[in-house]
């Protein structure tokens, strides 16, 4: 047996982590999609925020031949595709997620899958992620659990326990060549960006505050805050709210740098660097008539 050459490789990004890079991402192949790394002698190798396969020089030759029909016209469906689970503590919370959870989830394949090969090379992100790479970046669009697509992909299990995310790599979009015949070609880097969830960021205000004109203030200009709200807990404790007038990110560690202080003729702070919100302290409210995601942030006195 050959050399093994590195094939494919996914990154997944997310906003929310403090480097980056997403954690605790599960990938089970899904379909047919074991049986053909297995023919093509191809090893998966992941991490929970990347996948990668190997393979010898004529992995890909294998991939391709497999995916013939009995006449060898190419099935252009043909495709290597993983259920993506989400184990993480903090991932449920800190992300963007765009599916009606559970009638759907994310369907990831990358930009210009629908369109001719020679026009999806032009997607790919020319902004070298690492060193001279070139990675091409992956769409992620909610579709219904019971769409056609799924059919194949989805277990009884996976029906039950619904996945984060479907993610599908067509073979007709890897170069023609294995990496023997064309090494520049490979491997074929993918990124796939996710967003950290936005939420309102409510300061809840517990004990005695009597310092006039009380007010949240962004250091850096960005957010806005309403002015104190007097408001009780659901054990009936009182408080004063004071919520930001629009969303902001969440982060594991976040930049952001707010003042708790008292305005007037001699503006004072009281608290020089206010807690940021917690991924996993979520609420529900409805604001101005509409619902909204609530970050309760708690500070004593």
């Amino acid at each position: 047996m050959g050399p093994y050459f590195p094939l494919l490789q996914v990154d997944v990004a997310h906003g929310y982590y403090a480097d980056g890079r997403c954690r605790g991402l599960c990938f089970v192949p899904a379909g047919t999609t074991a049986e053909r790394l297995r023919r093509a002698d191809a090893l998966v190798r992941a991490d929970g925020g990347s996948l990668r396969v190997h393979g010898p020089a004529e992995a890909i030759e294998r991939l391709r031949d497999d995916a013939e029909d009995r006449s060898g016209a190419f099935d252009d469906s043909a495709a290597l595709s993983w259920c993506v689970f989400a184990t993480d503590d903090d991932f449920a919370c800190g992300t963007e997620d765009a599916a009606d959870r559970p009638r759907e989830l994310l369907w990831v394949e990358p930009q210009g899958t629908s369109k001719p090969a020679a026009d999806a090379r032009a997607d790919a992100d020319s902004t070298p992620a690492q060193g001279d790479a070139i990675h091409v970046a992956l769409d992620a669009r909610p579709r219904a659990l019971e769409a056609p697509e799924f059919q194949p992909l989805l277990t009884p299990h996976d029906r039950r326990v619904v996945p984060f995310a479907l993610l599908s790599l067509p073979l007709s979009r890897l170069p023609a060549h294995g990496p023997a015949r064309d090494p520049a070609a490979w491997p074929v880097r993918y990124r796939w960006p996710l967003a950290p969830r936005a939420t309102v960021w409510k300061y809840c205000l517990l004990g005695d505050w009597t310092e006039p004109a009380l007010a949240v203030v962004d250091l850096s200009g960005e957010t806005d805050f309403s002015a104190p709200v007097p408001e009780r807990l659901d054990d009936g404790t009182p408080m004063l709210a004071i919520r930001s007038r629009g969303l902001v990110p969440l982060a594991q560690r976040s930049p952001r740098r707010f003042q708790l202080r008292s305005a007037g003729a001699n503006d004072k702070v009281l608290i020089r660097r206010l807690p940021t919100a917690a991924a996993r302290l979520l609420a529900r409210e409805t604001i101005a008539g509409r619902p909204a995601i609530v970050s309760e942030i708690h500070v004593h006195r």
